[in-house]
Order: structure tokens, then sequence, then C-alpha cells
């Protein structure tokens, strides 16, 4: 009975490195998709880069893109005599310092992470990225802006909490 529970107890702790390492991984590829493509974006925005295409990044799923485009032609549509002038991918009117990310938290084949924009002098807002696993790659499938949100459920995303609007 002792040689079974020792032997079970060898196998877990052998095995354990490998879980959290591979742990760890998904967390660091995750912070990498979400990084990679604010960086892009942003900087092709500072340098007023046409020939950047964030619609064919490999880190946004096509349901985004569909869904940023539904949001822009309905903006455009309201808004029709003053222009837009609000970026749907940053969820600003102009683009932040810089751009730091909380720890995802993985619910299978989904994640959720906090991207804080920063503006300088300690304002941060936060925007919830969800990203999707599909064929081993993952990718941004919905941006909500925490600070805006005025939902009329709590809106939990990347630990962060949001209460209904008129309840927080």
């Amino acid at each position: 009975m002792k040689t079974k529970w020792f032997a079970s107890l060898l196998v877990v702790s052998l095995a354990l490195p490998f879980v959290s390492q591979a742990a760890t991984s998904e967390v660091e590829t995750i912070v990498k998709v979400v990084s990679t493509f604010y960086k892009g974006y942003i900087k092709s925005l500072e340098t007023s880069d046409e020939t950047y295409r964030w619609r064919e990044q490999p880190e946004v799923d096509p349901s985004f893109v569909s869904k940023i485009d539904a949001l822009l032609a309905e903006a455009q549509e309201e808004n029709e005599e003053y222009g837009l002038g609000y970026d749907a991918i940053l969820m600003a009117q102009d683009w932040p310092q810089r751009m730091e990310y909380a720890i995802p938290i993985i619910k299978g084949d989904t994640a959720e992470i906090i991207a804080y924009k920063d503006w300088g002098g300690g304002d941060k807002s936060p925007l919830c990225v969800i990203l999707s696993q599909k064929d081993t790659q993952w990718r941004i499938v919905d941006i909500i802006d925490m600070r805006w949100f005025e939902g009329e459920e709590r809106l939990e995303c990347g630990g962060l909490k949001r209460e209904p609007k008129g309840k927080g």
C-alpha cells in the first residue's frame, strides 16, 4: 500500500513542473498575442502607416473583424455629418502612451486579459480583451471597455469586476 502511494506521489511530483510550464507558456502566448496586436496597431496610428492592415493580422479572429466593421458602420451612419472621431479598437479618441497587460485568465479554449491603456500621469483605463483558441492559435474575438461598460449585468473579465450601470 505504501509503495503504491509513494509511486503515485512520485508521478505527480514529476509531472507538476511540466503542467506549470505548460500553463506558463499559455499565459505568455496570450499576452504576446494581445501585446503584438496592440503594438502594431498603435505604431500604425502614430506613424500614419497606411500599409498596416489590422484586419489581416494573425492575432485577430474573423468574427472580431466583422464585429468591428459592423460597429464602425453603425457609428458612421449615426455621425455621418461629423465623422467618427472614435477608435473602435482602442475605444478612445487618441492612442495611449503605452499598454500594460494583466495575467490572463484561461477557461478552456477561451481567455480573458485586461489590457490597460496608460495615458500617463497615473491614468489607466482597462479594456477586457477576450480571446478564443482555434487550431492551437489564440485570436482576439472581442474587446470591451471596462471604464464605460453600461450593461445591465455585472461584467467580470480577467479578475476585474464592473457593476451594472447605476449600481457601482
